[in-house]
């Protein structure tokens, strides 16, 4: 018998549906719009490939070079201001369109979902630049990636640690020619529910007319001390700016409402990791490395293999760059080895959400004694740690 991971760890990687040779995996949404595997077991000839591919099922070994880590930026000061931290990301992923490669990313569709994309030009980076808060759709892509390999194409792969885990697993081997970026993932929000917030905004900011443009990380009211807005421009210069404290979406997002179930027992978090390169906000700089932050995005950066490596000397001289210790590098960056925990009103959450449409916390649980953020959901991850440590003491 085919069994696939249980539902409480499955990550939505795709990894069985790529692999099944008589195509009768399926991914299928749930209601809160993540993605599981069906399988029809009409087709199913029972090969168990869907199994040896899947990354919760069979473990893979993680990279085992030493894990160095770095506080940098680009010396491109426009680029810098268009990212969400220190473009990084689009340093390295211009080195790789210089060698004629391509890149698949999350990027935004024509509704605002978001889905993973390929690009081969220079002028479709800013499409998968910058934070894009929920899960991506990646369809398709990794067959896509695996013929580009077969046939020497450079590949640069960039995403959550859990869909860099499964497209390798999903590979089974190692490729030369392949480079994957994770970053430090909080967790991965419904897709369901950001549709039915866009909706709410659009209603609420423009009589119903969704944005042209949409920012999680926009840096008009500064990047350090977690400063960054929530940005949606819609025609007519109608403009919708709040603090990430202050955005109702990220509000649930932050405090674990509306996350995977998956994301609670993450297998991916750690230094070492199945990436080259993991990527992420330098959170602290300013007490570690003042001088390196000018409240335009610093970025943290993790090398985890040679050819992590390589590339960080590649960009070398477009970027400022300082080594730092592991120890500062997770100073005030839990998420790169700890898990969320959930809300016990998730599930409510989001069913309430799927069929009333977007509500704000406040209005979802009225009665529910919130601690405030405060204009920053990093003290709320503060929060949350200290807490585990008090049970682990308490033990």
């Amino acid at each position: 018998m085919i069994q696939l991971a249980d539902k409480r760890k499955c990550t939505g990687c795709t990894a069985c549906e790529c692999v099944c040779p008589k195509a009768c995996i399926s991914m299928m949404a749930d209601q809160g719009g993540f993605l599981y595997p069906v399988i029809n077991t009409d087709a199913c000839v029972e090969c168990k490939r869907c199994m040896r591919a899947c990354p919760i099922l069979e473990k893979r070994k993680v990279q085992t070079e030493h894990t160095l880590a770095y506080a940098a930026y680009t010396k491109d000061s426009g680029l810098r201001m268009d990212s969400s931290s220190g473009g990084i990301f689009s340093e390295i992923a211009g080195e790789i369109l210089d060698r004629h490669g391509v890149i698949y990313g999350a990027a935004f569709d024509k509704d605002f979902g978001v889905i993973h994309k390929c690009i081969e030009s220079k002028s479709d980076l800013k499409e998968i630049r910058g934070a894009k808060y929920v899960q991506s759709d990646l369809d398709h892509c990794f067959k896509a990636i695996k013929c580009q390999l077969i046939d020497n194409r450079l590949v640069l792969f960039s995403g959550t640690p859990c869909q860099v885990s499964g497209l390798r697993s999903y590979l089974g081997k190692e490729y030369d020619n392949l480079i994957c970026i994770d970053f430090v993932c909080h967790g991965v929000p419904s897709p369901m529910v950001w549709k039915k917030y866009l909706a709410y905004r659009a209603e609420k900011d423009c009589q119903g007319n969704l944005p042209e443009q949409i920012h999680f990380r926009c840096k008009d009211s500064g990047w350090s001390r977690y400063a960054y807005s929530m940005e949606f421009l819609y025609r007519n210069d109608v403009r919708y700016l709040r603090r990430n404290g202050e955005d109702e979406f990220l509000e649930l997002f932050v405090k674990n409402y509306i996350l995977r179930e998956s994301c609670s027992q993450c297998k991916e978090k750690g230094y070492a990791r199945k990436s080259d390169i993991t990527l992420g906000d330098f959170w602290g700089i300013w007490d570690i490395i003042p001088e390196m932050d000018d409240n335009r995005g610093t970025s943290l950066v993790l090398v985890h293999s040679s050819k992590g490596k390589e590339m960080l000397k590649e960009i070398g001289s477009r970027i400022q760059v300082k080594e730092v210790t592991l120890m500062q590098a997770g100073q005030q960056n839990e998420m790169i080895t700890h898990c969320i925990e959930h809300q016990k009103e998730r599930e409510d959450a989001i069913r309430r959400i799927a069929e009333n449409g977007f509500q704000p916390l406040s209005s979802l649980f009225p009665n529910k004694n919130e601690t405030s953020i405060n204009g920053s959901f990093f003290q709320h991850l503060k929060i949350e740690a200290r807490k585990r440590i008090t049970k682990r003491h308490k033990r």
